[in-house]
C-alpha cells in the first residue's frame, strides 16, 4: 500500500522512543490526526490535526493528496467535525480533556471546505460562573442534519438553576444563521426534553421528563397532532426511548429493555402504541446507536468486549468482512461517501491509537492515509484482555486486564484504573494512554467496570442504585482479589487510582479496605458526600438529574445523611493507612476543589500529609500537556516509591 504525503510541516513525525521508555508527553500530546471524515460525494477528507498548538480542523482534497489547515484556533481545540454537505462543515470548539473530563459548552462554526465562508452558527457555552456564583451555559445543541442542504436542527438549551433544555427547536441555515423555530406547540414540558426530528426536518416524537415520569409523544407530520404514546417511571427496566422515524415514514426505530435485560433495538406502531420486530440485540451489551445517515438504517453500532457493527447492508457487510481480513487484530470502522463507494476507514486496537485508510470500492484497492500517533510504536506498547470476574454477591464484573510488555505476567506491581461517573458506559478496548504508560513503567493495569457502569443491562445497572462506598466499592475490592488469584498481582503491591467517581472510589477504598492498598492516587475526586449534594455553586448543583434522581440513585441525604457520611472519606480518614496522592482543577465546577482542600485537612489532622496538586486554570481533569507531563510525572515517581519493583 502506498503512503499518501500530506503536505502540511506541521505534522512531521515525533521523535521515537528515547532508550526503553517512551516520555510521559508521548502517551498524552495531541494526535497527529484524530477524527478522519470522508464527504458525502467521497472527494474530500475531513481530520482534526495540531495547528498553532491546538487540534485544528484540515481537508484533504483527495484528488491532489494535499491537506490544507481550515481553522486556525490557538486558544480552543476543535473537538468534533461533521459534513453537513458536499462543501460544507461543521465543528465544534471546546478543549481535549483527559479520559476523566467531558467535553462540554463549545460553540460551533460551519465552514466551506477550502477554508471559505466561515460562520459561527451556535454560541458556545464554557463553564464559567454568574455574578451568584452558579454555573451557567446557555446555546444551542446540534439535532440533526438535513441531508443536501445547508441547514441544520438544533434545539435551545439552558442549564441553569433547574432550567435544563426548554426544548425550543431550531432549523438554522449555516451559511446566513437564520433560525426559524420549528417546534411549534409542545404537547408537554418536563427538566429533561427530547426531540426526534425526520429528514424532512419535522418534529415528529418528543419525551419530557419529570417528576421521576417520563411522557413520549408523537405525531404522524408537521400538520397532525401530537398523541401520547406511553408513560412511564424514569428509572424504570421496562423503558424505551425513540431513536429515528423508520423509512415508511409511519413506525418508530426505538430504544427498548421492555421485557429484557439489555436494551434492544425494536420497531414501534405508533398506530398501535405497540413494539414490534427485534430489529437487533446483544447478549452482553445495551444497544443504542443506529447507523442511519439517510433513507435507509444500514447498521447497529455496539460496545461489548470491543467495538463492533452489525451491517444490515449487505454490500457494506461485505465490505467491513474485506476490511477486517486486510487489517486483523483491529477494531475498523468504517465511514463512507453516499453512494457507498468511496471510504475512510479508521482501524485501532489495545496497543495502535489508530490509522486511517482510503479503500475504493470500484478499484478494490486500500491506502494508507496517516497514523493517528506514529510516534507510538504498538509493538512495544502491552496487551489488554477482556476479562470478567465474579463478585462475592454473584454479580459478573466485565474489566479490562492489561500486561506490561515483555513481563512475565506473574506477581507483579498492580495498579486498579477506576472510571469516573459512575453512571457511564466505562471503559473499552482501545488504545488507552493512561493504561499505556502505566503498563510502560511495569506495572498491571486491572480497570474494573463495576456494578452501574451503564452499557450492561438494567440489573448490572439498578444493582448500583444507593450503593457508594457498598457494592459498588466491593466490586473493585473483589477485582484486586481475583487479580492476585489469577496470580497476576503481588498482593503486597496494589495502588489504586482513578478521576471523578473513580477518586472517590480511591479514597473510599483506602478507608474500607486499609491494608489492601498500599498507596492511592485521587484525581479530581469526590472526598466530601455532604459537599456533593448540598454545593450550590457546581454545576452539579442545578442538573435535571440531581433534581430528579439522585435521591433514587445515590440516596437522600435530608433522611439518610447518616448512612452516607459512613461512606464519605473525608469523615474516615482515621482510617486510611497507605500514601495519598491528590490533585485538583482550581477552575472545576463539576467537583469543586474544595473537596481536595477538605480531604487534605482531613488527613492532616490525623497526622498524614497527602502529596497534593492543583493547577490554576484547569477544569474537571487536566487538558494542558505541560500539566498533564506534570501529574503523570509526579504518578510515576509515588508509584515507583510505593508499589515499584
Amino acid at each position: 500500500m502506498k503512503r499518501i504525503a500530506i503536505a502540511l510541516a506541521a505534522f512531521a513525525a515525533a521523535a521515537a522512543w528515547a532508550a526503553d521508555k517512551l516520555p510521559i508527553e508521548d502517551f498524552f500530546r495531541l494526535p497527529q490526526y484524530s477524527a478522519m471524515a470522508i464527504s458525502p460525494d467521497g472527494r474530500h477528507i475531513a481530520a482534526l490535526a495540531p495547528v498553532n498548538g491546538r487540534q485544528n480542523l484540515v481537508v484533504l482534497d483527495f484528488d491532489h493528496r494535499k491537506a490544507v489547515p481550515v481553522t486556525h484556533l490557538d486558544n480552543k481545540d476543535i473537538v468534533e467535525v461533521f459534513w453537513l454537505n458536499d462543501k460544507r462543515l461543521m465543528v465544534e470548539t471546546g478543549k481535549r480533556g483527559t479520559r476523566q473530563d467531558d467535553i462540554r459548552g463549545g460553540a460551533m462554526y460551519a465552514v466551506d471546505a477550502d477554508g471559505s465562508n466561515e460562520r459561527k452558527v451556535i454560541e458556545g457555552g464554557d463553564e464559567r460562573m454568574n455574578d451568584d456564583q452558579i454555573a451557567v451555559w446557555h446555546g444551542l445543541d446540534f439535532v440533526r442534519r438535513i441531508p443536501d442542504t445547508d441547514d441544520f436542527i438544533a434545539q435551545e438549551h439552558v442549564y441553569e438553576q433547574y432550567k435544563s433544555s426548554p426544548g425550543v427547536l431550531f432549523r438554522i441555515n449555516s451559511r446566513t444563521g437564520r433560525q426559524v423555530p420549528i417546534s411549534g406547540i409542545k404537547p408537554d414540558s418536563g427538566d429533561e426534553e427530547r426531540w426526534v426530528v425526520d429528514r424532512k426536518g419535522v418534529a415528529r416524537v418528543f419525551s419530557a421528563s419529570s417528576d421521576k415520569r417520563e411522557r413520549i409523544w408523537y405525531r404522524s407530520g408537521e400538520d397532525a397532532a401530537w398523541q401520547k404514546l406511553d408513560e412511564f417511571p424514569t428509572l424504570s427496566g421496562d423503558s424505551w426511548r425513540a431513536l429515528a422515524v423508520a423509512e415508511d415514514d409511519k413506525t418508530l426505530y426505538v430504544e427498548s429493555r421492555r421485557g429484557r435485560d439489555k436494551a434492544a433495538i425494536v420497531r414501534y406502531d405508533p398506530a398501535k402504541k405497540e413494539l414490534g420486530e427485534v430489529i437487533a440485540a446483544h447478549p452482553q451489551v445495551d444497544l443504542s446507536r443506529l447507523i442511519y445517515p439517510k433513507e435507509t438504517l444500514l447498521g447497529v453500532r455496539y460496545n461489548a468486549d470491543k467495538w463492533g457493527t452489525a451491517w444490515f447492508d449487505a454490500g457494506l457487510a461485505q465490505v467491513q468482512a474485506a476490511m477486517d481480513k486486510a487489517l486483523p487484530d483491529t477494531v475498523n470502522v468504517l465511514t463512507f461517501s453516499d453512494d457507498h463507494q468511496r471510504f475512510v476507514v479508521t482501524s485501532f486496537s489495545d496497543v495502535k491509537p489508530g490509522s486511517f485508510y482510503y479503500f475504493d470500492r470500484k478499484t478494490g484497492k486500500l491506502e494508507a492515509l496517516a497514523d493517528e500517533m506514529p510516534w507510538i510504536d504498538s509493538r512495544k506498547m502491552s496487551p489488554m484482555t477482556p476479562v470478567r470476574y465474579k463478585a462475592r454477591d454473584g454479580m459478573e464484573i466485565p474489566a479490562y486486564l492489561t500486561i506490561p510488555k515483555g513481563s512475565s505476567g506473574r506477581n507483579l506491581p498492580l495498579v486498579m484504573v477506576i472510571h469516573g461517573g459512575p453512571w457511564v458506559d466505562g471503559d473499552g478496548w482501545y488504545f488507552d494512554p493512561e493504561v499505556q504508560f502505566l503498563a510502560s513503567r511495569g506495572y498491571a493495569v486491572l480497570q474494573p467496570n463495576y456494578r452501574g457502569t451503564t452499557r450492561y443491562g438494567w440489573k448490572h445497572y439498578a444493582s448500583s442504585f444507593k450503593q457508594w462506598g457498598g457494592t459498588m466499592q466491593d466490586d473493585i475490592t473483589d477485582g484486586v482479589k481475583w487479580a492476585v488469584a489469577e496470580g497476576v498481582a503481588d498482593p503486597a503491591r496494589v495502588c489504586i487510582y482513578g478521576g471523578s467517581y473513580g477518586g472517590y472510589a480511591t479514597m473510599m477504598g483506602l478507608a474500607k479496605d486499609p491494608d489492601l492498598y498500599k498507596c492511592g492516587i485521587n484525581y479530581v475526586g469526590v472526598t466530601d458526600l455532604d459537599l456533593f449534594v448540598n454545593a450550590t455553586w457546581s454545576d452539579f448543583a442545578y442538573s435535571s438529574w440531581r433534581k430528579n434522581e439522585l435521591k433514587d440513585t445515590f440516596g437522600d441525604w435530608a433522611t439518610e445523611s447518616d448512612r452516607l457520611k459512613k461512606v464519605s472519606p473525608v469523615e474516615l480518614a482515621g482510617r486510611i493507612k497507605a500514601p495519598v496522592m491528590m490533585a485538583y482543577g482550581a477552575s472545576d465546577v463539576r467537583v469543586v476543589p474544595q473537596h481536595g482542600f477538605r480531604m487534605r485537612a482531613a488527613l492532616q489532622h490525623v497526622g498524614k500529609d497527602p502529596e497534593w496538586f492543583i493547577a490554576e486554570g484547569e477544569g474537571h481533569g487536566y487538558r494542558e500537556v505541560d500539566n498533564q507531563v506534570m501529574f503523570y510525572g509526579a504518578m510515576e515517581k509515588f508509584l515507583d516509591r510505593n508499589i515499584g519493583h
